[in-house]
C-alpha cells in the first residue's frame, strides 16, 4: 500500500515517512517471502544487462531491499561485481570489485565494502539503494547526495533502484541535479521509463 503524503511534502519528512513504512512493511512479510526476494533476476532486467560487464550493487543495512542476493545470478551470467566505497565527505564514491565471500571493511554510515586491495573498476549499471520512488522514476535517497554524484559522473550507466513494494510514493519531491532511474526492481514488480 503506498503512503499517501501532499505532492508538497519536504524530502526530510518524506524519509521519515517512508523508512517507517518499510520498517512496518519489512516485519510484517512471511519469512519465507522475504527469504526469496531478490534473489532472481528478472528476464527484463537480465535483458538489458546482457551487454553490460560490470554491474555495482550495494551491502543492504536494515530493512533496505538486499541487493547481495543478486550477486550470485549476475555471476552466473558472466558478471562483474562492485561494490561502492565512500572516499571523501563531499559525496565521492569508487568502485571496487566484489564476490560473495570476499571480505568487507567496514565503512562510513554503518555501509560495509571491499577493501584497498580490491581493484577499482567502473560499472555500467548500478543497482542502487533508495527510501522512496515514485511512478516517474525518481529516487529519494538518504540525504548525501553519493548516488546523485555516482549517476552524474557514470552517465553512460544503467540506473536501476531496488527497493521493496512499500517505498513507492505519489511523488518525489526533484531538486534539478536528480537524475531519474532507468527502472525500479521490487519484490513485486518491475517499474520502467516509459519512451519518450
Amino acid at each position: 500500500m503506498e503512503p499517501h503524503l501532499p505532492n508538497s511534502i519536504d524530502k526530510d519528512a518524506l524519509r521519515l515517512s517512508v523508512r517507517a513504512t518499510r520498517g512496518a512493511y519489512v516485519a510484517g512479510l512471511d519469512q519465507m517471502a522475504h527469504r526469496l526476494a531478490f534473489r532472481a533476476v528478472p528476464t527484463p532486467v537480465r535483458a538489458l544487462l546482457a551487454d553490460r560487464q560490470c554491474i555495482a550493487l550495494y551491502w543492504a543495512l536494515d530493512d533496505e531491499a538486499p541487493a547481495q542476493r543478486l550477486a550470485e545470478a549476475l555471476m552466473a551470467d558472466g558478471k562483474t561485481l562492485c561494490l561502492p566505497r565512500v572516499i571523501d565527505r563531499i559525496g565521492g564514491m569508487e568502485f571496487r570489485t566484489w564476490e560473495p565471500g570476499d571480505t568487507l571493511e567496514e565503512g562510513r554510515f554503518r555501509t560495509r565494502h571491499p577493501g584497498n586491495d580490491a581493484p577499482v573498476v567502473h560499472p555500467d549499471a548500478i543497482i542502487a539503494p533508495l527510501l522512496a520512488f515514485d511512478s516517474a522514476l525518481m529516487r529519494l535517497g538518504q540525504g548525501g547526495g553519493y548516488y546523485d554524484r555516482t549517476f552524474a559522473r557514470y552517465d553512460h550507466a544503467l540506473r536501476i533502484g531496488l527497493a521493496w513494494s512499500a517505498q513507492q510514493v505519489d511523488e518525489v519531491p526533484a531538486d534539478p541535479w536528480d537524475v531519474p532511474l532507468h527502472m525500479v526492481v521490487t519484490e513485486r514488480n518491475l517499474i520502467e521509463s516509459s519512451p519518450a
